[in-house]
């Protein structure tokens, strides 16, 4: 049996979701169509790994506490507000996140060992970021402009970063809904198979 699975780290921010809140309101915004992400299903993606076996689940979850064993819980900063792929053809609204040092060698080691182990992923650098809203159409380009250039350089505070997790994604009518199947709490031999 497949499923969709990969593998972020969750984030909550109480700054954020009342930035989200008010921009939600926001009339530079209120024009366009976005299909806001819920704050439970915010997270910074690390490996999206696809359509995988379910048999794999138990290579993973070895794989993510190897890698991710010696890491500990540690502050991260929201800054940066952004687009992909292109500010005259957006399609995901994004804050960037900073201050990954403690992380990056676990998600190099990380995405080694799923290279060793046959799984196949899209290899590019990291671009670390919470996906905030998908844009599904813009009434005008230049209100949405406008909200950027206001917005850009918010400085969103720190926010902890204390597990990294394995995810099912489940696709439905409604959206994703992204299920953790196991739990890697940083800083301990701690860990959670869901």
């Amino acid at each position: 049996m497949m499923t969709r699975l990969f593998i972020g780290v969750p984030i909550e921010s109480v700054i954020i979701e009342q930035e989200v809140k008010r921009w939600r309101n926001e009339p530079l915004l209120n024009r366009n169509f976005l299909k806001w992400v819920e704050p439970e299903n915010w997270h910074m993606t690390l490996f999206f790994l696809g359509n995988q076996d379910i048999s794999a689940i138990a290579l993973l979850q070895q794989i993510l506490e190897e890698s991710f064993s010696t890491v500990p819980p540690f502050s991260a900063t929201a800054n940066l507000l952004g687009v992909f792929p292109t500010q005259r053809d957006p399609k995901v609204l994004w804050i960037g996140i900073d201050n990954l040092q403690l992380l990056l060698p676990a998600y190099l080691r990380m995405g080694e060992l799923l290279l060793q182990n046959g799984f196949n992923f899209n290899n590019k650098p990291l671009t670390p970021h919470l996906t905030l809203a998908r844009i599904k159409r813009l009434a005008t380009n230049d209100s949405f402009e406008s909200f950027l250039t206001q917005n850009r350089e918010l400085n969103f505070g720190s926010f902890a970063i204390s597990r990294v997790v394995l995810f099912e994604s489940i696709l439905s009518v409604h959206g994703s809904v992204y299920k953790p199947l196991y739990v890697k709490f940083l800083g301990s031999g701690q860990e959670e198979a869901i």
